[in-house]
């Protein structure tokens, strides 16, 4: 998110001889750059959350087609304790389970309760656990931006656990588990969640089995509430926010200290040639050298501002005033944000949208100026100095 702020400094000078008074308005620009997908990484015991709902689940066995769906319902909970380490991937354990119903065809079979029906066949009901670990994966925040405001979010998860029938025979069984958390928010500390889930078990686990390996499933939904212990949200990154006026300030120091550099090399240059004397014609020749010449961008940005477009025009008439040289520019990007590959992508589109804009605009010849990109450096101090394409004579 990028603001502008407009800020006025108003000074007031009265004369005692006139007694008039006279007001000096000032102003300037400040540029504060936020990213809404940066956050600052949370410590260890911020943003755990614990959760508890309930609802009905069916499962879906072998033969559990023999009965109506309605016969199946069974009831369900779920106990969660978790904690988000972005906004957009976060970490759950969760108890899940209650009671399953299924059918069967054989008397003999596991959890088998009641006379048979009509049909020949028989209920099932046992009690059941199903502890799994979970990832959750918040769509709105790693599409949209971390919003700690936002009323509706839709999480996915996957996650992988092991189910337990308290019922005998104790059947044990490895579980896949996978949902959808619709969360709500009523609150900064409490969410209404509708949980949808599937449970995928091995086919023992119903105490019925197709002959060969086989697998069981159990879908459910809950509704429920989730508690966000303190500390809870995340911290954004200080914006950084520099002026135009210290911008400029940091432009002219950094042009002196590249016209200092520049005018050593020459005295070290010359320093080394020998010396000639011999009669000739004064001539007059025009120095084709500039001073290395800064273009400066916002943050992961490779668009020029007005105020250094101004400043190009100028090194324009400058390039034009020596048609036969040639120039170099240099695009870098500051090594404190982004990747490397980002940031030397990032410097070579500063570089050229520098170029194509001395070509395009101002008719200086495509061939007299090279591109080159120096990726993501900490050597001009400040990241925003680091920001920075510079213009200098080919040597």
């Amino acid at each position: 998110m990028k603001k502008i702020l407009m800020l006025l400094a108003f000074a007031g000078v009265a004369s005692v001889a006139s007694a008039q008074q006279t007001m000096t308005v000032t102003e300037y620009e400040v540029i504060q750059v936020q990213d809404k997908y940066q956050v600052i990484t949370n410590p260890f015991w911020s943003n755990w959350f614990f959760s508890v709902g309930g609802g009905a689940q069916v499962l879906y066995g072998n033969n559990d087609h023999i009965g109506k769906f309605r016969d199946r319902v069974a009831p369900t909970f779920n106990v969660s304790v978790g904690k988000w380490v972005t906004p957009g991937f976060g970490l759950r354990l969760q108890y899940s389970g209650l009671q399953a119903k299924g059918f069967t065809t054989s008397e003999t079979a596991n959890y088998v309760v009641g006379a048979p029906r009509e049909d020949g066949s028989y209920k099932q009901r046992w009690d059941y656990m199903n502890l799994h670990g979970d990832l959750m994966i918040n769509l709105n925040a790693l599409f949209g931006g971390y919003n700690p405001n936002r009323v509706y979010e839709i999480i996915p998860y996957i996650g992988a656990g092991w189910a337990h029938a308290y019922s005998r025979p104790h059947t044990n069984s490895a579980t896949f588990n996978a949902g959808i958390i619709n969360r709500f928010r009523l609150s900064n500390a409490v969410d209404l969640n509708l949980e949808l889930s599937a449970t995928g078990l091995e086919g023992k686990f119903d105490g019925e089995h197709g002959g060969k390996p086989d697998y069981d499933g159990i879908l459910g939904a809950t509704l429920g509430v989730t508690y966000y212990f303190p500390t809870r949200g995340f911290q954004r990154p200080t914006p950084q926010i520099i002026s135009e006026l210290e911008l400029n300030q940091m432009r002219n120091q950094m042009n002196a200290m590249a016209a200092a550099n520049m005018q050593l090399q020459q005295q070290l240059a010359n320093a080394q040639q020998p010396v000639e004397v011999e009669d000739t014609e004064e001539v007059v020749i025009t120095d084709t050298n500039i001073a290395p010449r800064t273009v400066f961008f916002k943050i992961g940005s490779d668009k020029l501002s007005p105020q250094e477009e101004m400043n190009l025009s100028y090194l324009a008439s400058k390039i034009k005033e020596s048609p036969n040289a040639t120039y170099t520019i240099n695009g870098y990007a500051d090594s404190a944000t982004g990747t490397p590959a980002f940031n030397q992508k990032l410097s070579l589109e500063r570089a050229q949208v520098v170029k194509d804009l001395l070509v395009k605009k101002y008719g200086i010849s495509a061939d007299r100026l090279k591109v080159a990109a120096g990726g993501g450096v900490d050597k001009f101090g400040q990241p925003i100095l680091n920001r920075v394409v510079l213009v200098e004579s080919a040597q």
